[in-house]
């Protein structure tokens, strides 16, 4: 109903930047977390649930190769545990992404990091030596690893957002949030006259 219309359009605060921007998140419980700064600059996100399945990897890597058709730079930004498996995805991600979109993608892991260990101290885990890639991290961090759980949510929603703000560029999207703004208010006048414009439309048909 056009009475509804107005709620329903939403502009592409993307469209006329140069990148594209999606965030993953290794773990389903931490969506929330995500949704919001996400949610707040409108950039795509999914939890990957550990190692992705084949198909939403190849989903996945014809959005990103739709965008670089477009013409943009495409960034992942990635949050995972700093343990054997959890610092692999961060690679496998950008691989199968290479693979299914046949371009770079720009991977960007932004948790967890030996540097936040360092600053923010969570609790430790002993590194799983039964993981498969457990040498290679043993060999470069030690025998401990740490969750991504264990950062606050709101340290990990400004660590998002100021990694997404970090891609804007801010001169054309406030044009662009100005221009809904004015389009929202046209669509608004257009719903709440619009019995007066159909008196007007059935004029002309006359």
């Amino acid at each position: 109903m056009i009475d509804k219309l107005w709620y329903s359009i939403i502009f592409d605060w993307w469209g006329r930047q140069d990148n594209y921007v999606e965030v993953w998140v290794e773990k389903d419980a931490l969506s929330g977390v995500i949704s919001q700064p996400c949610n707040e600059y409108r950039v795509p996100y999914m939890a990957c649930k550990g190692y992705m399945s084949s198909s939403a990897a190849w989903e996945a890597g014809q959005r990103f190769k739709t965008q670089q058709e477009n013409g943009k730079n495409c960034v992942l930004i990635h949050l995972g545990d700093h343990d054997p498996s959890g610092i692999d995805m961060t690679r496998d991600n950008g691989d199968r992404l290479f693979l299914f979109s046949e371009n770079n993608v720009e991977v960007r892991r932004i948790a967890l990091n030996m540097s936040q260990i360092r600053q923010y101290n969570p609790p430790p885990n002993p590194a799983k030596l039964s993981d498969s890639r457990s040498n290679e991290y043993v060999r470069q961090y030690g025998d401990s690893s740490w969750e991504l759980d264990a950062l606050e949510p709101r340290i990990m929603a400004k660590l998002i957002e100021d990694e997404i703000k970090s891609l804007i560029d801010f001169e054309i999207w406030e044009s662009t949030k100005a221009e809904e703004v004015k389009n929202e208010d046209i669509l608004k006048n257009l719903s709440n006259n619009w019995p007066d414009v159909q008196d007007f439309l059935a004029t002309l048909e006359n």
